[in-house]
């Protein structure tokens, strides 16, 4: 059964979505798709469902098993008429806002309606967004340039933010995921996973968000700053490693 989950942004459509995978009842081998995106949301999901099955490429996903669970996420700004959803039995989910002000919009649109207490964003149809992402893997941020490039970025200094989230690598092989939306606090939460002290990491790293006149350009060579060179890198993790074996010694 194909699952079609869309909705305003910030209105926990990944977060309903989870809910479904994490339930008592819930299917053996999902299978989750989201296209145009690098990624963060599966990540996220597959730390909470291990045996999930992640797919970009939407017509490939359309021939998977007739009996298989699939969810279908379409994040902003992707079109909801897909004309080859027509020709596959689907069930359309839209999870918004409690006061999102196009609410007609999706109730005409879809067989069922989630209503969330978390604070959408719904933009102007009138106004140009803009999307920009990037895929991190092996990248190693400074905790300190993060920061400062993270309130410069939701304070406007590279436009108008409307959502940003992102799963990054810090100096001490920690893995973070970071979201923001206007007019909140930005969250910040460890993920689940072994620190990464030898080398460059070897998994999920990445970077989504969507506004209105961004410096696309600026915003990628500010964050490539935050970048820990192979030298600065490898020195962080001898002292790490270094701490570490002190510490077992006090220990034992």
């Amino acid at each position: 059964m194909l699952t079609v989950v869309a909705g305003s942004l910030g209105a926990g459509k990944t977060r309903w979505i989870r809910d479904q995978l994490t339930a008592p009842d819930s299917p053996n081998s999902p299978l989750y798709i989201s296209p145009v995106t690098v990624g963060v949301d599966a990540c996220r999901l597959r730390l909470d469902v291990p045996h999930l099955q992640v797919e970009a490429n939407l017509a490939r996903s359309m021939l998977a098993s007739g009996n298989q669970a699939i969810y279908l996420e379409l994040g902003y700004p992707l079109s909801l008429d897909i004309p080859m959803l027509a020709e596959v039995p689907h069930h359309r989910v839209a999870v918004i806002s409690a006061h999102c002000p196009t609410r007609s919009h999706w109730e005409k649109w879809a067989d069922e309606v989630i209503i969330n207490t978390f604070p959408s964003v719904d933009a102007d149809s009138n106004i140009a967004t803009d999307v920009w992402q990037a895929g991190l893997q092996g990248q190693v941020l400074d905790p300190a340039s993060l920061q400062t490039f993270w309130q410069e970025l939701v304070q406007g200094a590279y436009g108008k933010m409307m959502r940003t989230k992102a799963v990054l690598e810090l100096a001490d092989g920690q893995s973070i995921y970071i979201d923001h939306l206007p007019q909140q606090e930005t969250t910040y939460q460890d993920l689940p996973l072994p620190k990464w002290l030898d080398g460059r990491p070897q998994r999920f790293s990445g970077i989504e968000m969507i506004g209105v006149g961004l410096n696309k350009s600026a915003i990628a060579a500010t964050l490539q700053d935050c970048c820990l060179t192979d030298a600065t890198l490898k020195a962080h993790q001898a002292a790490l490693k270094q701490s570490q074996n002190y510490l077992s010694q006090e220990a034992a």
